[in-house]
């Protein structure tokens, strides 16, 4: 019997000494590429900074530069920059030199089988399964649905990045544009993840990566996800660092996912009028859409700031929105514009200073400013807050293509400068960190507080989305992950 046991020990031995040579042979191997990759990635770079420092690269440069001057002194000057007939000179000029050329040939060339292979290689990239952990998620099916996905897979947090776990998130009018194709174009080019919901939310931080150095494991936060990346709808999220902060602790998690995009867009709609509590006191402002999160949080702000609201939303939130600041309370109308509502408010209490219309605002007809604002007023004194379609979603399919291929190149510029490959500069700074510290900051001093609608389980989203996009909301709608 001890024999027996000797021989056991020592197989299992052989067999843990196998696996840990095997072990360390995949690890070297991996090392090894990862190596070569990196060296291969510096000389190219290195080859790219050579060339772009050449002779011909650099009179090149001159010309342009020297162009551009002549044609801002035309401008200046009143004649026209760009005649047909000192374009086919310059043109002229130009190709006059062989050198010239042929470089020219040589980069158009270059550039694009470049384009061309970069495209085909994110398009067998994109392709492939992602691997990781697995949760319970919301995807977006065709046309317009979502199906909720019990093992959908999550990828690990990467440099740069944080692992939440989400455990609660907002819908609103937004997801059904999103679920309508709005960002369909930019989306397909920065992420490939089937979530295409949720806007806001909150949850813990269960893994960091390299790099992260503000937050660590157990942190509990919130952010924001813009509709070209994606989507909040999945138990498990990997975003970037830059696009959370930690949340107020005295907030739960339905309440903490309610505010981010809500108080995001308000402050943004603040910023842009530029008002502030120095500033805000004694003015007028109208609020169309007011029962929405947007119309909620302003309303805080602007009561306490000093400022005189008058507000239209559904006669059930009366009473509310006059609670958390609201001098003024307007009955909306569903069959007419709020903008024409406001008018005829305007004929009895005067106009106001700015006007700002929330989502779910009834606004078919364009504003008329001189009889909703102050001769006083600025011409940006109107704020549209609801979603709008993007420019990229409309172009034809060949200008998509040349949009595409102009915006990889514009990353690879970027990231060649030493700039990342990160999308932060597509996103508004103010629902990025600094954001929604300043968010965090004002919750903490009482001065914003989140009004949450209704909660629903994921399984529930079709009819947490229709309430949330009709007129018995009051609030922000929040879907919570049991």
């Amino acid at each position: 019997m001890d024999e027996l046991k000797n021989r056991a020990g020592e197989r299992f031995e052989a067999l843990h000494v196998a696996a840990k040579s095997a072990a360390d042979g995949g690890k070297s191997r991996v090392q090894d590429i990862v190596s070569q990759a990196v060296e291969s990635i510096r000389k190219v770079r290195e080859a790219f900074l050579e060339l772009w420092q050449n002779e011909l690269f650099a009179e090149s440069r001159e010309r342009v530069a020297a162009w551009s001057r002549e044609a801002a002194q035309r401008i200046r000057d009143g004649t026209t920059p760009l005649s047909p007939v000192l374009l086919y000179e310059e043109l002229v000029a130009l190709f006059k030199d062989r050198m010239w050329r042929r470089s020219m040939v040589i980069f158009v060339c270059g550039a694009t089988l470049g384009c061309s292979a970069g495209l085909a290689m994110g398009y067998r990239a994109s392709r492939r399964e992602p691997v990781g952990p697995q949760a319970r998620a919301l995807h977006a099916t065709h046309p317009h649905g979502v199906l909720l996905v019990e093992d959908a897979a999550a990828t690990g947090a990467g440099p740069g990045e944080v692992l939440v776990r989400v455990q609660a998130f907002s819908v609103g009018a937004v997801d059904r544009g999103v679920l309508r194709g709005r960002g369909a174009t930019l989306r397909s080019l920065i992420t490939r993840t089937p979530l295409t919901v949720g806007r806001a939310f909150a949850g813990v931080v269960l893994d960091a990566g390299p790099g992260v150095v503000d937050f660590e494991m157990g942190d509990e936060v919130w952010g924001c996800v813009s509709e070209w990346a994606g989507g909040a709808a999945g138990e498990l999220l990997t975003i970037r660092s830059t696009r959370i902060s930690k949340r107020p602790l005295s907030m739960s998690a339905d309440a903490a996912a309610s505010l981010p995009w809500a108080g995001t867009n308000a402050l943004r709609a603040l910023r842009d009028l530029q008002l502030n509590p120095d500033t805000a006191k004694g003015k007028r402002v109208a609020i169309c859409g007011a029962s929405s999160g947007e119309g909620c949080a302003l309303v805080q702000l602007l009561g306490t700031w000093g400022a005189r609201l008058t507000v239209l939303a559904p006669r059930h939130a009366a009473m509310t929105l006059q609670h958390i600041g609201a001098e003024e309370f307007v009955d909306s109308d569903d069959q007419g514009s709020c903008w024409r509502t406001l008018e005829q408010v305007a004929t009895r209490s005067g106009p106001w200073h700015c006007a700002i219309a929330c989502p779910g605002a009834h606004t078919p007809s364009a504003p008329n400013a001189t009889a909703l604002l102050k001769s006083t007023a600025p011409r940006n004194a109107i704020i549209d807050l609801r979603p709008r379609s993007f420019i990229s979603d409309r172009l034809p399919a060949p200008l998509s293509v040349v949009f595409a291929a102009s915006f990889y190149m514009f990353r690879l510029a970027r990231w060649i400068a030493g700039l990342g490959t990160h999308t932060d500069w597509l996103e508004d700074p103010i629902r990025l960190t600094a954001g929604l510290k300043e968010l965090a900051q004002l919750v903490d001093k009482g001065t914003l507080t989140p009004v949450l609608d209704k909660v629903y389980m994921p399984q529930d989203f079709e009819n947490a989305l229709a309430h949330a996009c009709s007129i018995d909301a009051l609030g922000t709608t929040v879907i919570r992950f049991p």
